[in-house]
């Protein structure tokens, strides 16, 4: 089973929202909590910004 690039990511942006919901809803309030959010925050920038490259290349390989 394989998915396209752009579900691929999208999946991954939705189990990160899921994952954050979980930990906030769960976790008490205070320094761990916020840990946990910030990392998920980051990897949830990471897979955004890693899409953007990904789709800039793209574009600089098809405009050859």
């Amino acid at each position: 089973m394989q998915m396209a690039g752009g579900k691929r990511k999208i999946a991954a942006l939705a189990f990160l929202a899921i994952l954050a919901a979980l930990a906030w809803y769960t976790l008490d309030p205070g320094r761990i909590r916020l840990v946990v959010m910030i990392l998920l925050g980051g990897f949830a920038l990471r897979i955004a910004l890693v899409a953007k490259v990904a789709q800039d290349e793209q574009e600089a390989e098809s405009s050859r």
